[in-house]
């Protein structure tokens, strides 16, 4: 989408306002919102109005409207994005401060008073409150927290973690340009042709049916493409292949870059990018490799993990992570999902950038960045950084205690408000657990990020060492399968 900007002159009270944007016909749509004596909240565009009224009761809504606003804004803006079929690009730095201006930017646009789930717009005639849920099916209504779980929002690049990864070195080193401006000014004038001879330059030039037997059978399929199965002919191993049609993706040069950088990504713990090839129609295959043992979801839902197991996952899973985080990459969707196992009892985390993901349950993937498992600083976009995957990775640890994360039988929008207005979830199993053990997760799970580990802390955590060997997985994933028929 391209957006418009009309510069005027600013007034008193824009000067902490955020940017705005509107039609090439000068429109703009100012958002002010505010609670009024009766604690309703009052200037919303009418197109939030029903799905609040749905999901966040009225007394919810005076206790925390900031929480209230920003979730509603993150989530909307989630579905706008996920309704483009952009595939997962590799998160750093430079992309998380571009995605936070593209929701300051989305908050005052047109497009921020639509929505398709509620069918109003602007001129509707919905009341500023509608409450549409049972009484008797609303939780209770959560105690009003300190303003440390809400602070006022800052300049995003003030609050950003260092990260490391210039996502344009790595491109720079295998292609021919003589400096670092010289770089730039080609790439400003680059066209999608420009972009797909560059990726093509990057890529096995050779014909993926010499090395790889592709299947029927699809792990999965998105906006992004679709997922197959596929064997190596030199290894006879599985892989899987993800099919991704370019002409698709708005932003070419992320493809470009993405693939300069996953070739230099390999860990042990990462299902690692083998290969990738550029066909006739303008797809890419992007070939990865494929775990036998499935999603470490099928484990936590059907069978019963030990403290000793839950270490060793989350060792493997830590290992993952630090890797990234030390390559400036932040994974932002740490998830069961999004953990596969080898019938070994192999620990691998896929689903970034380019990695193939397999579709599990609809509830689980309704949005992107699944919410269930978000640090709320992704939510209010203060100090945004590498630490939100050890939050995630603190709600996967519930995960594998509970069988699934805080707040799964909620809808995304609700989910997202009480993990914004809770910080930390109640975690039933808790008068049960070791000391080793609550202590890694309330490290995991501090909502002031300053005060959360890094994963090189975790990876030296006392609870490390209580962690079984990885063999031992083998029989709850064998128990999985067999449960769920995928023997």
């Amino acid at each position: 989408m391209n957006f418009f900007f009309k510069k005027r002159n600013k007034t008193r009270e824009d000067i902490q306002s955020v940017a705005v944007i509107g039609e090439p016909t000068g429109v703009i749509h100012d958002i002010h919102v505010s609670v009024d004596a009766d604690g309703k909240l009052v200037g919303l565009p009418s197109a939030w109005i029903k799905e609040i009224g749905n999901q966040i009761t009225r007394d919810e809504q005076a206790t925390n409207p900031e929480a209230v606003i920003q979730v509603v804004k993150y989530y909307q803006f989630s579905m706008k994005k996920q309704e483009k079929g952009e595939f997962k690009h590799i998160l750093t730095e430079k992309t998380i401060a571009e995605e936070s201006k593209e929701i300051d930017q989305y908050m005052n646009s047109k497009e921020a008073h639509k929505s398709k789930d509620s069918g109003l717009d602007d001129n509707g005639s919905e009341p500023l409150y509608v409450n549409t849920i049972r009484p008797d099916s609303v939780p209770a209504i959560p105690p009003k927290k300190s303003p440390s779980n809400l602070k006022k929002i800052k300049k995003l690049p003030e609050q950003l973690d260092c990260l490391t990864l210039n996502d344009d070195l790595e491109l720079r080193r295998k292609s021919d340009y003589s400096s670092d401006d010289d770089f730039l000014r080609r790439k400003s004038r680059f066209t999608d042709e420009d972009y797909f001879r560059e990726i093509k330059k990057l890529c096995n030039p050779g014909a993926p049916n010499d090395f790889y037997l592709r299947t029927n059978k699809d792990l999965g399929s998105g906006a992004s493409g679709i997922v197959y199965v596929a064997t190596d002919l030199e290894t006879g191993k599985p892989v899987a292949i993800k099919d991704i049609d370019m002409t698709k993706q708005q932003r070419k040069e992320l493809l470009l870059s993405e693939i300069a950088i996953m070739k230099n990504f390999q860990h042990k713990n990462l299902v690692n990018f083998l290969d990738a090839f550029v066909m006739y129609d303008d797809h890419l295959w992007v070939v990865m490799e494929l775990l036998d043992g499935g999603p470490l979801t099928d484990v936590v839902t059907e069978t019963v993990m030990k403290e000793g197991q839950i270490a060793a996952v989350s060792y493997e899973v830590l290992q993952a992570i630090d890797y990234l985080h030390s390559h400036g990459t932040i994974h932002r969707d740490i998830k069961s999902d999004n953990v596969l196992l080898g019938m070994d009892g192999t620990v691998k985390v896929t689903d970034f950038g380019f990695c193939a993901n397999v579709s599990g349950n609809e509830q689980r993937e309704t949005m992107v960045g699944t919410p269930y498992w978000m640090a709320p600083e992704v939510v209010t976009r203060q100090k945004y950084g590498k630490k939100v995957d050890i939050w995630s990775l603190g709600i996967m640890i519930v995960e594998m205690l509970e069988g699934e994360p805080p707040y799964l039988r909620e809808p995304p929008l609700r989910a997202l408000y009480l993990i914004t207005a809770n910080g930390r979830p109640k975690i039933n199993r808790w008068p049960t657990l070791s000391e080793n053990l609550k202590d890694f997760i309330d490290s995991c799970l501090q909502v002031d990020v300053d005060q959360r580990a890094t994963a090189k802390e975790l990876l030296t955590h006392s609870f490390m060492k209580e962690r079984m060997e990885l063999r031992t997985l083998t029989p709850l994933i064998k128990a999985a399968k067999k449960i769920l028929h995928k023997a």
